[in-house]
């Protein structure tokens, strides 16, 4: 077995799953108009990395691969919410789409209440709670027909908004049903570490495995 290849191979894919973890952190803690740049990566690069796993296939050898991997992606396969990810990513690299909705309500809101929040740093034109990013805020006028949104935090007294998946097969179970976006993210990546784990534990060999030549003189 070629052992730094193997070693390099593996690398790569913790590298693919640390940045499948940043779309993550991008989703949970980003602007909202971010999150969506931030789910897609999860999508992306969170599938990619049973991808660079299988490149091993042609370095250890493809029987022991095959023998060690068979397994796993059968339980994958099995898994209701490894095959929704697979099958979101495949929506969006082939037709651009994210399966998404906003999930909220509004409690007791009135127009008082837009007195206690942060005002925006230009005139504005609307205030909107729960976009398709689960954001609120206020619609702002740049000048000459510009307008964007300025997102804002808004007390849960007012309302509570979340992006959850609006596609979700009937075979997941109804607790991840209920879950926001970026909790069902932190699951599924949460899979692919302990995948990747146990491909460390198989494949990558410590410093007192190594295979070492012997010079004979």
């Amino acid at each position: 077995m070629d052992v730094e290849s193997t070693n390099l191979a593996i690398k790569r894919a913790e590298q693919v799953l640390n940045t499948a973890y940043f779309g993550l952190k991008v989703l949970k803690s980003g602007d909202p108009s971010e999150r969506s740049a931030g789910l897609r990566n999860v999508l992306v690069f969170g599938r990619s990395v049973t991808f660079v796993i299988q490149n091993l296939r042609s370095i250890v050898g493809e029987s022991r691969f095959n023998n060690w991997y068979a397994p796993l992606q059968d339980q994958m396969r099995a898994d209701p919410l490894m095959r929704y990810f697979v099958d979101a990513r495949n929506n969006l690299e082939k037709q651009g789409r994210l399966d998404v909705a906003v999930s909220g309500t509004i409690n007791g809101f009135n127009s008082r209440d837009l007195e206690k929040l942060e005002k925006p740093p230009f005139e504005s034109t609307s205030f909107f709670m729960g976009d398709e990013t689960g954001g609120s805020g206020w619609q702002v006028d740049l000048g000459g027909g510009e307008s964007v949104k300025y997102y804002i935090s808004i007390p849960k007294s007012i309302g509570e908004f979340r992006q959850v998946f609006h596609s979700l097969p009937d075979n997941i179970p109804q607790e991840l049903r209920d879950l926001s976006t970026d909790k069902l993210c932190a699951i599924y990546l949460d899979k692919l570490s302990n995948l990747l784990a146990a491909t460390k534990k198989e494949f990558l060999l410590g410093p007192n495995e190594r295979p070492y030549l012997r010079l004979v003189k």
